[in-house]
């Protein structure tokens, strides 16, 4: 799309933040070209922006694999089968790693040469490009697309997941996790703390999505929304007065506090109250991301 229009929201490091009326949902203008975010995310973004995201995740593994273990049992129960699965944005591939485990045949997508060097050298297949520039052709079909944290990075979220289209296989599963932006408790937050739109980063967030916007915008590309799920919801840190945006040791505590939480509930036995929680409150719109779960109307 070419133009884009809509009532201004605010504005940051040079860029407007519109409510776009063509897009359906917010996202920045001017929308970065395709050679300035390919430079971002191949040498920027794990290198300088996110630079021990790779070690973090490394460390918190075990923890980490609960959570990919809900998506990947999520996808069976929905297809009746594992398949083949792919994972654009992949990172170090820690998810294509577990999924190698429950019996899927994976493939990965990423542009970072830092994280791309890291999954290959765990043995993952994995494609070190925009997923934009690759002819999907030669790719086949996949029966689940997963993506995390990649829609409010792209210029045109509509182009990708019409393309990702092309390559579901027939009854196929695309799973869709981003940050969960304008909920109600972070613009609660945003007026207690005083700290407007403190979510908004351009250009490295270039889209915004919430709950609704989210659902919309798949609706709108005849995906039929199968099952909604929240994170946990940081804000509530927030609203205790525990501000952790301007202290990195107490944001470290709070997030080891969240793992804590779903951690002792799993361990207990009650991963399905876990997940029952976090259903209820993606009903709500709350939770600091959001993960739908889509397939195409039949």
């Amino acid at each position: 799309m070419s133009e884009h229009y809509g009532k201004k929201i605010a504005e940051k490091n040079n860029f407007d933040i519109i409510s776009c009326d063509v897009c359906k949902f917010i996202h920045v203008i001017p929308i970065p070209s395709e050679n300035d975010l390919l430079n971002l995310y191949k040498n920027d973004f794990f290198q300088k922006i996110k630079p021990n995201d790779i070690e973090k995740e490394n460390q918190e593994f075990s923890y980490w694999k609960t959570t990919f273990d809900d998506k990947l049992s999520s996808a069976q129960n929905f297809l009746g089968k594992t398949g083949r699965f792919l994972d654009i944005g992949c990172g170090s591939g820690s998810l294509l790693l577990r999924a190698k485990e429950f019996g899927w045949d994976t493939y990965g997508i990423e542009p970072s040469s830092e994280a791309a060097t890291h999954a290959k050298n765990n043995g993952l297949k994995i494609n070190e490009n925009f997923f934009q520039n690759l002819d999907l052709t030669k790719l086949g079909l996949f029966d689940v697309i997963h993506m995390k944290n990649l829609l409010e990075h792209i210029a045109s979220p509509s182009e990708i997941i019409e393309k990702c289209k092309l390559i579901l296989s027939k009854n196929g599963i695309i799973i869709i996790e981003v940050p969960n932006d304008f909920n109600p408790l972070q613009q609660i937050a945003e007026n207690f703390l005083d700290k407007p739109l403190y979510w908004i980063d351009p250009p490295v967030h270039i889209n915004y999505f919430n709950f609704k916007s989210l659902s919309s915008f798949l609706i709108s590309h005849n995906f039929e929304i199968l099952l909604k799920e929240s994170t946990f919801p940081l804000e509530l840190f927030l609203l205790m007065n525990e501000n952790y945006l301007e202290d990195n040791e107490l944001g470290k505590k709070k997030h080891d506090q969240r793992i804590k939480f779903e951690s002792n509930l799993i361990n207990f036995g009650k991963n399905d109250l876990k997940r029952e929680i976090y259903k209820n409150f993606a009903e709500l719109g709350i939770g600091r991301s959001q993960i739908i779960y889509a397939q195409i109307k039949k």
